[in-house]
């Protein structure tokens, strides 16, 4: 079960993407500079908490059922919790100082939207499953789902660039805290 709970946090990390140095290294030149690294720095304070602790794994309890049913459904409403929190974040920084913010913005919020979406069917399928079996199938199919979603971290990443916001990423506190998280993710 480790290597689809990895496949879970790859899909998911688009939400660190976001705030990664990928993407154009155009330097920002703009008199509010620290502006806009200051609201980068929100933006990834943002999604940070979402993206650790989407980089947990469950516990697997498979010598009991109604265990494995009752803590795989606690834990994907942890996460669809923590991700609606980060939307909701994400809105309120939509009108930031670039002029490009709510684009970025508008990205990420429509990856996470796609995150929240794949985990609240997950627990849906968890809640409602009669067995084992079906539990465990809800979840490897979430796991496959998540895998598919690189595409939406790309897309993350290349808005990225296309703003010229990667610099002001590559200043952020909060920005490079991601950056670590990154790199402690579960590879297997």
């Amino acid at each position: 079960m480790r290597r689809t709970a990895a496949a879970l946090v790859s899909g998911c990390l688009l939400t660190l993407t976001a705030c990664t140095g990928g993407g154009s290294s155009t330097p920002s030149s703009a008199p509010g500079e620290a502006d806009v690294v200051a609201w980068m720095d929100k933006v990834c304070a943002a999604v940070g908490p979402t993206s650790k602790l989407l980089a947990d794994e469950p516990k697997f309890d498979l010598t009991d059922q109604a265990a494995l049913k009752s803590g795989l459904s606690d834990w994907l409403g942890t996460k669809v919790s923590s991700v609606e929190k980060s939307i909701n974040e994400l809105k309120a920084l939509e009108d930031g100082p670039h002029p490009k913010s709510k684009e970025l913005v508008g990205t990420a919020e429509s990856g996470l939207g796609q995150v929240r979406t794949l985990l609240a069917d997950a627990k849906s399928r968890v809640d409602s499953a009669a067995d084992e079996t079906q539990i465990v199938t809800a979840f490897t199919e979430m796991a496959t789902k998540a895998s598919e979603m690189d595409a939406q971290a790309s897309n993350v990443q290349r808005k990225l660039g296309e703003t010229g916001l990667a610099a002001a990423a590559q200043k952020a506190g909060n920005c490079k805290d991601l950056e670590l998280s990154a790199s402690s993710a579960p590879t297997s």
